[in-house]
């Protein structure tokens, strides 16, 4: 998969819906193991190789949304993490244009 453009990416954005920390729990645990991450003491926890490497609270989640192999999760403070589950890339990106491409891509 290509990195989205930030138009399609608040277009993506606009589509996922406020979720409690319960909901998010229910919507990502079926998916845990296939998208190697966890969850521990109200924290999603993303694994690269059996290591944890992103650790995010529950609570700073607005919510989530799976397109096809795709997981959008949307942070409370406009920050948009999108995984691609077939090559396992995540890219990061600020939906208010702060700095775009701060960090690019990550997980190669």
């Amino acid at each position: 998969m290509k990195k989205k453009t930030l138009v399609e990416l608040r277009h993506i954005a606009d589509r996922i819906p406020k979720q409690c920390p319960c909901e998010i729990a229910t919507f990502l645990s079926p998916i845990c193991k296939e998208w190697k991450f966890a969850f521990l003491n109200g924290h999603l926890v993303f694994m690269a190789d059996e290591n944890p490497v992103l650790v995010m609270p529950l609570t700073t989640i607005y919510g989530t949304l799976r397109v096809r192999d795709i997981l959008y999760i949307l942070c409370n403070n406009g920050v948009l993490h999108y995984f691609d589950r077939k090559t396992h890339r995540h890219w990061i990106i600020f939906l208010d244009n702060t700095d775009e491409d701060i960090f690019g891509c990550m997980f190669n």
